[in-house]
């Protein structure tokens, strides 16, 4: 399920500016085939910044998301991996790895979001995805 949900949905950079661009990035093919609207990438970056860094779910790894409300069209998942990594303020580690989510409501995403904690929790397989050389590398791991 999983890896249908991120299937054309992953993307590698070298670097970015800072985390607001990785999140952009990461939601931008969210964005792109109409299962996000712009105003979900405003939502997310505020909510950072109003409530620090809780994306930063697992070592390396964060999970930017919002409410449904805030420009949900169906339920969806991207995946940016950053090369480089980035730094969060008040963070000592960089992140890699981006997982964009968004849900219509509260429990139609469950059996995909369980299949992403599991593999966020799985760090050797987050470290193979952060070595990982291309798409279908990332693909393959999922």
């Amino acid at each position: 399920m999983l890896k249908n949900a991120v299937k054309g949905r992953v993307n590698i950079v070298e670097n970015v500016n800072d985390w607001k661009e990785a999140i952009t990035l990461a939601a931008k093919p969210l964005v792109e085939d109409g299962s996000v609207e712009n105003s979900y990438i405003d939502a997310m970056i505020a909510n950072v910044n109003k409530f620090g860094t809780y994306i930063v779910i697992a070592p390396k790894v964060a999970m930017p998301h919002s409410r449904p409300e805030d420009g949900v069209n169906k339920n969806c998942v991207s995946l940016l991996k950053v090369n480089e990594g980035v730094l969060f303020e008040g963070e000592e580690e960089r992140i890699y790895v981006f997982f964009v989510l968004g849900a219509v409501n509260s429990d139609s995403h469950i059996e995909t979001l369980m299949e992403l904690m599991e593999l966020i929790e799985d760090e050797e397989k987050i470290d193979e995805i952060i070595e990982a050389g291309n798409v279908q590398e990332i693909m393959d791991l999922i």
